[in-house]
């Protein structure tokens, strides 16, 4: 697929903005670039969120964590207690999304990001 120099420098600054969130809050792939992605770009839900994987684990989770992890706000145990369950749950999660229509998935991911969205925004004033 040819893109054009505008839209590559289109994705590459809406990355820029996604990095500096993930960065700041935790929050990047699932709750920003693939909507981005898919909204904006008009990528397929399964490709945006393949393409988010790629793009995100690798280079922003490891550079996060060193950061994390020189400032001692890491878990490690319970880092380590998520890994198998992270792990197993994205071969399966993966597996589920490739029996699942296009439009189911984005339908599905949508309420999910809205529901956490909601219980954020409760927990967050009512502390």
């Amino acid at each position: 697929m040819h893109e054009s120099p505008a839209r590559l420098l289109a994705i590459f600054l809406a990355a820029c903005g996604v990095g500096v969130a993930a960065g700041m809050f935790g929050v990047g792939g699932g709750a920003l670039l693939v909507p981005l992605l898919c909204l904006l770009f008009g990528f397929p839900q399964h490709r945006a969120q393949g393409t988010t994987l790629v793009a995100l684990v690798p280079p922003t989770g490891l550079l996060a964590f060193l950061v994390y992890g020189k400032a001692n706000m890491v878990s490690w145990r319970t880092g380590l207690l998520l890994i198998p369950g992270i792990f197993l749950g994205g071969i399966a999660g993966s597996k589920l999304a490739g029996r699942i229509t296009p439009r189911r998935l984005q339908q599905a991911f949508a309420a999910a990001i809205f529901a956490l969205g909601v219980w954020q925004i409760i927990f967050a004033w009512k502390r």
